[in-house]
C-alpha cells in the first residue's frame, strides 16, 4: 500500500472519495499482511503512517489494537482521529457476519430512538458472541440514555474486561458513576480513558472540574 517504489497506487487511491471499499479491502489483503501495515505505522511519512493505519481499520483484527492505542499518543492530531476511527471499525466486527448484521441493526435502532429494540438486538449480539465486547458497550449506551444507571455500569466493565483498551468505554463508567454521585471513581475512570486516549478534550475538562471539587470537599 506505501512505501515499495515510492508512494504506491494502493495509498493514493485511499486518498480518494470515489474508492470502493470492498474493492480497497480486496486489494489490502491480497497485497500486505497486518505485520507490514503495522510496520508502516511508524513510517516518517506522516501520510504513510496516516494510510496504514487507515488500512489497519478496514481489515485490521483486533491483535493490532495496542500498536494502533500507541498511535493516539501522536502529535499530529490528523492522525490521531484517523487513529481514533481506526479502532472503532476494528471494534465494530465480531468476526461473525451473522453477528455483525444484528449488531448494525442493534445500532440502526439506537440511532433512529427504538431504545428498547436496540437493547433486545444488543443482547441477541451478546447471546450469540459472549467475547464481542462492543455489544455490551453498545447496550451500556442506551442502559445510559434510559438512566438505567447500574445496567449501564455492569456492560461498561463487562467491556473493558474484554478489551482493556477501550477509552469509550471507561468514559461511560466515569459518566455513570457521576449519575450515581460518586466522584471519586468517576475521576479514576476519566484518568483511565484519558491514559489510552489522552485527545478526549471533554473529559479531560470534566475531570479539571471533578478534582476541584474534590479539593473543595476536603478544605
Amino acid at each position: 500500500m506505501l512505501v515499495r517504489n515510492g508512494f504506491s497506487k494502493i495509498a493514493i487511491q485511499m486518498y480518494k472519495n470515489s474508492v470502493d471499499v470492498e474493492s480497497l479491502k480486496h486489494l489490502l489483503t491480497t497485497e500486505y499482511t497486518e505485520k507490514e501495515l503495522v510496520d508502516y505505522l511508524d513510517n516518517s511519512d506522516p501520510l504513510v503512517s496516516r494510510a496504514a493505519t487507515t488500512a489497519l481499520g478496514l481489515i485490521g483484527g483486533m491483535n493490532v489494537v495496542p500498536e494502533l492505542v500507541e498511535k493516539l499518543k501522536s502529535k499530529d492530531k490528523r492522525a490521531t482521529l484517523i487513529t481514533e476511527e481506526a479502532l472503532w471499525n476494528i471494534w465494530s466486527h465480531s468476526g461473525d457476519e451473522s453477528v455483525d448484521e444484528m449488531f448494525q441493526a442493534g445500532k440502526k435502532h439506537l440511532e433512529n430512538e427504538n431504545y428498547f429494540e436496540a437493547i433486545e438486538q444488543f443482547t441477541d449480539v451478546i447471546e450469540s458472541s459472549p467475547n464481542f465486547a462492543e455489544g455490551y458497550n453498545q447496550r451500556a449506551i442506551v442502559f445510559f440514555v434510559l438512566e438505567k444507571w447500574e445496567n449501564a455500569l455492569e456492560d461498561c466493565q463487562k467491556t473493558v474486561k474484554l478489551n482493556p483498551h477501550h477509552f469509550g468505554a471507561y468514559a461511560g463508567m466515569g459518566h455513570v458513576y457521576l449519575r450515581l454521585g460518586k466522584i471519586g471513581e468517576a475521576v479514576d475512570a476519566y484518568k483511565q480513558a484519558l491514559t489510552i486516549n489522552p485527545n478526549l478534550i471533554s473529559i479531560a475538562n470534566t475531570l479539571v472540574r471533578l478534582r476541584r471539587v474534590l479539593a473543595e470537599a476536603e478544605t
